[in-house]
C-alpha cells in the first residue's frame, strides 16, 4: 500500500499532546512524526526533517489538528485510489505517500504538496475530493517524471524544472479539466512570456540544482509564477504540435525543440 497510515501517527500525536506543556510540543512532533521520516532524508536529524516539512506546509505542533475532518473526508482512501489509477495510467513507481494537516499559517491555500524521487507529501486542509485528487495527480506526475529523467534534485537543470511543472499542470488539465489548474497560468500573454524567455530563461536553462530554480519558478525580481507559466506553455504547445505522443517520457530538450518556444 503506497499511502502510509499517518492517521494513526496523528492519533498518537493528538493523544500524547493532551498531557504535554506547550514548550514540549516541538519535541513531541519530532519524536512521533519526524523521527519516522529521517531515513527519507539521508538520515538527517528529526529536527531537520521537521523544519523542512514545516517549510512545505506541515502543521505547527501547537496548532489544533483537524484530524477528524480529514478522516470524515476519507482522504487516505481517496489518495490511495488515485494512486492506483495513475500508477497504471503512467506506469509509475510505488513510493510512500504521507498525508498531514496543513499549517494554519498558510492562508493563501488550503493545500500543498511536495514530491521527491523516493516519497510524496501532501499537506491539506478542507478540500473537495476532486481538488485532493488533482493535487495528488500534480505531485505524483512529478515523481513519475523524476524517475524518467533519472537525475538527482541537484542534477536537475532549470529546463528540467520548467518541464517538470509544465507536465504536472497539463496532466491535471487532461484528467480534471481547467477547473483545478493553478489560477496564475494565464496571467501573461504569449508575447510577454517569450520576451522574458529570451532575456532571462534561455541564458540559464542549464543552471543545475532545484533550489537555484526558485527565483525563476516563483518570481521575485521576475513576475510571480512565471516559470510555471512558461513550463505549462512549453508542454501545451508541444502537445498541440505532436498530439499522438505522451510527453511524460520525452527528454526535456526534445520537448522544448518540439514546442513553439525559440531556442535562441
Amino acid at each position: 500500500m503506497a499511502v502510509v497510515s499517518t492517521d494513526k501517527w496523528l492519533d498518537e500525536f493528538v493523544n500524547a499532546k493532551k498531557s504535554k506543556r506547550k514548550d514540549e510540543l516541538d519535541n513531541l512532533q519530532c519524536s512521533i512524526l519526524c523521527n519516522r521520516l529521517v531515513n527519507l532524508f539521508q538520515d538527517g536529524f528529526p529536527e531537520e526533517v521537521q523544519f523542512t516539512l514545516q517549510q512545505q506546509g506541515l502543521f505547527l505542533p501547537h496548532e489544533a489538528v483537524e484530524l477528524e475532518e480529514l478522516k470524515k473526508h476519507n482522504v487516505w482512501h481517496w489518495v490511495q485510489q488515485e494512486f492506483l489509477f495513475l500508477q497504471q495510467k503512467w506506469h509509475g513507481p510505488t513510493v510512500p505517500i504521507y498525508i498531514f494537516p496543513i499549517t494554519q499559517q498558510q492562508t493563501m491555500t488550503n493545500k500543498n504538496g511536495v514530491a521527491y524521487p523516493h516519497a510524496l507529501f501532501l499537506f491539506i486542509g478542507e478540500v473537495e475530493t476532486q481538488e485532493l485528487q488533482a493535487l495528488f495527480a500534480h505531485e505524483y506526475n512529478h515523481v513519475c517524471r523524476l524517475h524518467t529523467v533519472k537525475k538527482s534534485l541537484d542534477e536537475m537543470t532549470l529546463l528540467d524544472s520548467l518541464i517538470l511543472e509544465g507536465l504536472a499542470e497539463c496532466a491535471v488539465k487532461d484528467i480534471y479539466g481547467d477547473k483545478w489548474l493553478a489560477p496564475w497560468l494565464n496571467n501573461y500573454t504569449f508575447d510577454e512570456i517569450i520576451a522574458l524567455w529570451k532575456t532571462h530563461f534561455l541564458p540559464n536553462l542549464q543552471l543545475r540544482g532545484v533550489e537555484k530554480h526558485r527565483p525563476f519558478l516563483y518570481g521575485g525580481e521576475l513576475p510571480p509564477w512565471i516559470g510555471y507559466c512558461i513550463g505549462y506553455r512549453i508542454i501545451q504547445s508541444y502537445k498541440t504540435n505532436h498530439s499522438s505522443t505522451n510527453p511524460l517520457f520525452i527528454s526535456s530538450q526534445d520537448l522544448l525543440a518540439g514546442s513553439d518556444f525559440p531556442l535562441q
